[in-house]
């Protein structure tokens, strides 16, 4: 069996990606299971989807602890210990990160492939963050095993069921074959499977009302979820222009614009999520906006 697990943020299709994979493989001849793991969060959160692909009955369920291949669709995610994109892999785990650069610390650690995938994205379907059909293409050429014509019949499958266009949807065919003859296949050896032994069976015992009801004595702790890196692009306040208008104060919808001492508005980054209303409802225009980027030790 081989394991895949994908990392990127809400809106990149990562879920998708590991759909299209899935279908790949299942078109090829194998066995095949695909899920996503995330919670009620937005466009920015980070997200993880998980693929196996076995020539036997899949008979393993949840979350991939330690895969055979880590696709990395936003580099930014490397520094986020909540994400913990490399959290279970091996020396042997192969990981491919969407970057221009090959970071050195992961390179001697791991086998690293890196392509930028936002250029590719831009130029097929004029967008630098729908990785959907990008990311399904490198996980199937390291695979080794699924032919292309396999990838092309999954990304065709699941792209129609959302309704795209038919110009839309041959960017991402075109996409994807170029991604999958770029990229170079690993041999990614399957690990000794181990036998699955039966828990014994566990009978919740039946609690009181008052013990079960979801009562929250507590007081707010939003201020503690540091939800900052969620950002994929920051808004930055040119203060040489701005003249404290202070209505990006007013529209941003999470209250992370404070007023200074100086009456100057101010950007929590700790909590900015990067909607960008801020940016939007600016009337001078004198807030940019500027992409993250990952930085590595």
């Amino acid at each position: 069996m081989w394991r895949i697990r994908i990392h990127g943020r809400g809106g990149q299709g990562i879920k998708t990606a590991s759909q299209i994979l899935g279908s790949a493989g299942f078109y090829s001849g194998f066995q095949a299971q695909d899920f996503p793991l995330y919670g009620a969060e937005r466009r920015g959160a980070p997200v993880i989807a998980f693929t196996r692909v076995s020539e036997d009955p899949i008979l393993e369920r949840g979350p991939i602890s330690s895969p055979d291949i880590i696709l990395i669709g936003d580099e930014t995610l490397l520094n986020d210990p909540q994400s913990a994109p490399l959290c279970g892999a091996e020396p042997s785990t192969v990981v491919f990160v969407n970057s221009a650069q090959v970071p050195e610390v992961l390179s001697q650690k791991f086998s690293v492939t890196t392509t930028n995938l936002t250029d590719l994205c831009f130029q097929y379907l004029n967008h630098r963050t729908v990785y959907s059909s990008a990311l399904s293409a490198v996980g199937a050429r390291l695979l080794g095993n699924i032919e292309l014509e396999c990838l092309l019949r999954a990304v065709e499958d699941e792209l129609i069921q959302q309704g795209i266009s038919s110009q839309l949807l041959q960017g991402n065919l075109d996409l994807a074959r170029e991604i999958f003859e770029m990229i170079q296949p690993v041999a990614v050896s399957q690990r000794e499977e181990k036998g699955l032994t039966a828990k014994p069976l566990v009978f919740p015992s039946q609690l009181p009302v008052v013990d079960g009801a979801p009562i929250i004595l507590d007081p707010g702790n939003m201020a503690l979820r540091k939800t900052g890196n969620w950002r994929v692009e920051r808004p930055e306040i040119d203060y040489e222009k701005c003249n404290n208008c202070l209505i990006c104060y007013a529209r941003c919808p999470d209250g992370v614009i404070g007023v200074a001492p100086d009456g100057r508005p101010e950007i929590d980054y700790d909590h900015c999520k990067g909607c960008l209303i801020c940016a939007l409802e600016c009337p001078g225009h004198f807030i940019h906006t500027v992409k993250e980027t990952g930085t590595f030790p």
